[in-house]
């Protein structure tokens, strides 16, 4: 009978023994069933999420360098695009400004000749004119004078003159000299053949005593001045002037004017 339990036994853990292996073999026929349907779907994710991502990546980086691309041929175009279009406007202004600048230029340097050469003109046309006018008018008083005679002045008398200066012996003149004035009027020279000095006195009025003299005069003249021609006066006498013959009352030579 122990035999039998034993026999019994051993066949029951035979049995328990074939279906626990038998349940090993199912668990791994069911797991390698599992893990084999987990990986290709673990594959077909991984190459869907790999793509994607890829995709993505791709995506980026051909964005950029397309976008980079893209950049530089629009910057060359529109730089292309912007200096034809500065270069045309830039001409159409140069051709402006030069315009106007040499049209300025040439104005001016027109201007400026055209005035020298109306200058030279309007010198010749007023010497001819001038010249014309003066040789008419200087016939005419000609014919005047060649049929009416030389005018004169004649000067004779006596006037009152203040001593400015005494020229002595050493002066430069030949002769010795008192520099004198009419009143009120502008000063000349009278001469005298023997020394003067210490017979005057300058800034003192005296009376001139003088030999008659006649000077030709202008055509036109009608009024003759003694100092126009001190170098004909002649001085014959001299006194110291009276208070009655100085200032308003100054002598005057007496001018007499003629033809002859």
């Amino acid at each position: 009978m122990k035999k039998f339990l034993a026999i019994l036994l051993c066949l029951v853990l035979v049995l328990s023994l074939a279906a626990c292996a038998k349940d090993e073999e199912a668990l791994k026929a069911r797991y390698d069933e599992g893990y084999s349907a987990g990986y290709e779907e673990g594959v077909k994710a991984g190459k869907a999420e790999g793509e994607k991502a890829g995709a993505e990546a791709g995506y980026k980086t051909g964005y950029e360098y397309g976008r980079k691309a893209g950049y530089d041929e629009g910057a060359k175009a529109g730089n292309e695009e912007s200096y034809q279009a500065g270069y045309d406007e830039g001409i159409v202004v140069g051709k402006d400004e030069g315009y106007k600048a040499g049209k300025d230029e040439g104005y001016q340097t027109g201007y400026d000749e055209g005035r020298m050469a109306g200058v030279e003109e309007g010198k010749k046309a007023g010497y001819d004119e001038g010249y014309a006018a003066g040789k008419e008018d200087g016939i005419k008083e000609g014919k005047a004078s060649g049929s009416a005679g030389q005018k004169y002045a004649r000067f004779s008398g006596s006037f009152t003159a203040t001593v400015e200066k005494i020229l002595p012996d050493y002066s430069v003149m030949p002769d010795n000299v008192l520099l004198v004035h009419l009143f009120q009027d502008g000063p000349f020279l009278i001469r005298f053949d023997e020394p003067m000095t210490g017979k005057f006195q300058e800034g003192k009025a005296y009376v001139f005593d003088f030999r008659t003299f006649e000077a030709p005069i202008p055509g036109d003249a009608q009024y003759a001045d003694i100092k126009d021609h001190a170098t004909s006066i002649e001085i014959v006498g001299y006194r110291a002037a009276k208070d009655d013959e100085m200032g308003l009352a100054s002598k005057l030579p007496t001018v007499d004017i003629f033809t002859k």
